[in-house]
């Protein structure tokens, strides 16, 4: 490059952000792929890779050393400059950079084609030219697509105007739909064009300050002495514009460490419940502190303390309540109609003549703000206590449920996190495995922020042992497999197991004997290696089938709407599989006594057209769907008509179910939200006068061990 160029010919604009990229990445950057006698070539590449690892320091607030770590540009680069994660690990940004010296950079369909073609590859894994960066950087994009608070960002860094070619913002726009993160993952297009890398240059990495406007309606109040201060409860539709317009620059260091620490589990919780129940948001959590160094007031009528008005905030930095500020734009995002029914405290103190090491010390105190972990809860859970003395006393087992607590040997127990992924795979409501698959703290969350009291509520020692012991019997399955099948079918095991065994465990399970879990536990174990290869088989065909080979099954996996279409359309095939497999069947090979149901229909114990009632087994059960049950008596009621899968005809919809079929019917017509994974439908309907079936078939064989829900010997 010949002096003029370097100098007069080239805009003062572009001049000065070249130089501060070659000051900021000079010894950061890495070029040595590109031939060393060609200097013109070679500092075009410089530029372009340090213009993207800019943007990284744009986008996420990191400093050089990490932005130009997260650079990709390069033989292998896929079309993409660079790929950076925000700190909290949920936000994930691809980005192409162009550089043009004079200024006049844009973002052509060509490029923008570059940039879909590089996703189509990592979304399918065709990345045997891809060079090392991608390469390690794969298990982070899958992390970060599994989040359910993911969001994807396609970015077009720009030494020019930061305008996209109307055809490559229109190609970009359809980047959602296309790779199966509609509904679930936003995917959001900016550019960053010259002036912005011209502020940031003249900025000298120093932090931008953060600017906000935040306005009190009715009943605030506030105090001047010793610092001025505000708090006053504001709808969130405000908070969530801030998140929306600055992401993580609103935190304070302290605050961004720390959600980079936690990532995003507790804001998961939040988003949920927010969305379930937005008037109880405000009751929840302990709010937003805003420091700021003034504070400005424009008052919309009387200028009197607790009337409305407008602050704004200069320099202002989130001190506490960042997971919350977080969890608010997220809900904003998903479902805005509800959530901004929300409210939410918050307080605003001006440091600006403060002390530094107020300041300082204010910023550490609140930053620990992180609620306590969920296992932490579950350990003076006195049902964990039972669960435990359950498993020593009728399983001679361990059961491992509290924090550190050392893990037993596989063949001597498990502890509760096996057991709450075993019990969220066996759950009949694919959405638990979903959910567990983004956020295993999903698990031991209770009602409505997550499914504990689902799955452990009447939760016994044996149904969780064997459902554990099947649990490891698929995943050992799927490890074995993995080699030996199709590409197609090898993502599907990587990415989801949780889904696959949630199969299994239905093809197993109540579809072809709803006592899976108790007389057939060892047979189905048996039948685990087998099954979990036409589970590989029938999803992987559905997915191809319902979202074509485009797709991040990572995500996927993780959208419990998509893994509701994918059971729906897997589940008929398997329920013939299960019907050709019961006919090959020869003889049995259970220790304990058949099944309630067929005891009953082989020894036509009971005429066709008996009337069953239903009665609630706990006190939990009944003050949940009671009072819904006396709506209409006959939710009450059945007719019993001697089919081995389906006995039982509902009064109340005129369709069979199976006992337990039917309990879990009822439960969800009820929306008992918190209803337990485990349920018996023989010991809750019952003939009158005479007992409830499982009682009824105990009769039947006389000396034979009942059914208790205990494991097969």
């Amino acid at each position: 490059m010949n002096e003029d160029a370097a100098t007069g010919m080239v805009p003062g604009e572009v001049r000065f952000v070249r130089d501060h990229l070659r000051h900021t990445f000079a010894s950061l950057i890495d070029t040595d792929d590109v031939p060393h006698h060609i200097d013109d070539v070679r500092q075009m590449v410089f530029f372009s890779r340090a213009l993207a690892a800019q943007a990284v320091v744009i986008l996420t607030g990191c400093g050089p050393e990490e932005a130009a770590a997260a650079v990709t540009d390069g033989p292998g680069d896929y079309g993409i400059d660079a790929i950076a994660f925000s700190p909290s690990g949920s936000d994930i940004w691809f980005i192409q950079a162009k550089w043009s010296e004079s200024g006049r950079a844009v973002l052509t369909e060509s490029n923008a084609l570059h940039l879909v073609s590089a996703l189509r590859s990592l979304a399918e894994h065709r990345l045997d030219g891809a060079n090392d960066r991608i390469h390690r950087l794969r298990n982070r994009i899958d992390e970060a697509l599994s989040s359910p608070l993911c969001t994807v960002h396609l970015v077009a860094a720009l030494a020019g105007d930061g305008r996209l070619a109307h055809q490559a913002e229109q190609r970009l726009a359809r980047v959602g739909e296309e790779f199966g993160f509609r509904d679930r993952t936003p995917v959001r297009v900016h550019t960053l064009g010259l002036a912005d890398f011209h502020t940031a240059a003249r900025l000298r990495a120093r932090p931008v300050p953060v600017n906000l406007t935040a306005t009190l309606t009715h009943g605030w109040f506030s105090t001047d002495t010793p610092y001025q201060s505000y708090v006053a409860n504001v709808a969130v539709d405000e908070p969530a514009a801030w998140y929306a317009s600055h992401g993580d620059r609103l935190f304070a260091p302290q605050q961004r460490r720390s959600r980079a620490d936690h990532r995003d589990r507790t804001e998961s919780a939040a988003v949920e419940g927010l969305i379930a129940q937005p008037e109880n948001f405000w009751y929840f959590n302990n709010g937003i502190t805003v420091l700021c160094d003034s504070v400005g007031t424009e008052f919309f009528a009387r200028r009197a303390q607790g009337q409305p008005v407008r602050l704004t905030l200069a320099n202002a930095r989130v001190v506490n309540g960042g997971q919350t500020l977080a969890s608010i734009a997220h809900a904003m995002e998903r479902d805005p109609a509800t959530a901004r029914d929300a409210l939410v405290t918050l307080r605003v103190i001006c440091v600006g003549g403060a002390p530094t090491d107020f300041t300082s010390r204010l910023a550490h105190t609140t930053a620990d703000e992180h609620e306590t972990d969920p296992l932490d809860k579950i350990a003076t859970d006195p049902r964990q206590q039972a669960i435990r003395e359950d498993f020593a006393l009728s399983l001679n087992k361990q059961y491992v449920y509290r924090k550190g607590g050392t893990p037993p040997a596989p063949e001597v127990g498990c502890t509760v996190q096996e057991a709450a992924l075993a019990l969220a795979c066996a759950h009949p409501d694919v959405s638990l495995a979903a959910r567990a698959a983004g956020d295993p703290e999903y698990l031991f969350r209770a009602a409505p922020y997550g499914a504990y009291t689902r799955l452990f509520d009447r939760a016994r020692a044996g149904e969780i042992w064997e459902a554990v012991l099947l649990h490891r019997q698929i995943r050992t399955a799927l490890a074995e497999q993995a080699h030996t099948v199709s590409r197609p079918e090898g993502e599907v095991i990587e990415h989801g197991e949780l889904l696959l065994s949630h199969l299994v465990f239905q093809a197993l399970g109540p579809d072809t004997n709803e006592e899976w879990a108790l007389p057939r536990a060892a047979e189905s174990r048996a039948q685990a290696w087998e099954w979990t290869g036409i589970c590989v088989g029938v999803l992987a065909s559905a997915v191809a089938r319902l979202y074509g080979p485009t797709l991040f099954l990572a995500s996927v996996f993780a959208d419990e709407h998509k893994c509701r279409e994918l059971v729906d359309t897997a589940l008929p095939e398997l329920r013939r599989a299960a019907a050709r497999w019961t006919a090959g069947r020869r003889g049995p090979t259970a220790t304990r006594r058949p099944d309630s149901v067929a005891l009953l229909v082989d020894h036509n114990r009971i005429p066709i057209g008996t009337r069953l009632l239903y009665r609630a087994s706990t006190p939990a059960e009944e003050r949940a769907i009671g009072e819904w049950l006396s709506e209409d008596p006959r939710r009450y009621l059945a007719t019993w008509t001697n089919d081995r899968r389906h006995p039982l005809l509902w009064e109340a919809d005129q369709q069979t179910y199976s006992p337990t079929g039917l309990v879990r019917e009822i439960w969800r017509q009820a929306q008992w939200e918190d209803a337990p994974s485990a349920t018996r439908g023989p010991v809750s309907w019952s003939v009158p006068g005479e007992g409830t079936l499982a009682e009824i078939a105990d009769g039947l064989v006389p000396g034979a061990a009942p059914d208790d829900g205990r494991p097969s010997a």
